[in-house]
């Protein structure tokens, strides 16, 4: 069994695993936002930026892993000998999974997006199949008419 000098070091991993789930609260924010309005820049920055943080986490996380097994007990064992502790623990894991939660929602945003380009991409086709984008990203090809212009998903 652990001895209670253990539990300070413990809480200062928990805490520094909450401060990267803390910190990538508002970056998923912005993520979310920049999917949202096909902002690439700026969801190519979020994504670093994420990207940067979630590695921190994940070492902290095996920092605070290989912590409990140098304890020589779990960390419900550790919790349990500890009040305080237990509260920190239950934070982290609170925080921990809020961030998942979120990672969830941008996947699915990011899908979403991407689905309906691919579906105004098939549209294009369908519909303007010799338009092509020249080096200037320019569309070139026949000109609808606008009595025949019909565009539908």
């Amino acid at each position: 069994m652990a001895s209670a000098s253990s539990s300070p070091a413990l809480a200062s991993l928990l805490a520094a695993e909450r401060a990267c789930c803390n910190r990538l609260a508002p970056i998923l924010a912005a993520e979310r936002a920049a999917a949202a309005t096909y902002d690439h820049a700026a969801l190519l920055a979020c994504l670093r930026e994420r990207e940067i943080l979630q590695a921190e986490w994940e070492r902290a996380a095996a920092r605070r892993r290989r912590h409990v097994e140098d304890a020589g007990c779990s960390l419900a064992e550790l919790a349990a000998a500890d009040p305080m502790l237990a509260r920190d623990i239950e934070d982290a894991a609170r925080d921990a999974e809020a961030v998942r939660r979120e990672q969830h929602v941008n996947e699915g945003i990011v899908r979403a997006a991407l689905a309906q380009v691919t579906d105004m991409l098939a549209v294009m086709r369908r519909e303007r199949g010799d338009s092509r984008y020249d080096g200037r990203a320019a569309l070139t090809g026949r000109t609808p008419s606008s009595a025949g212009a019909r565009w539908s998903a």
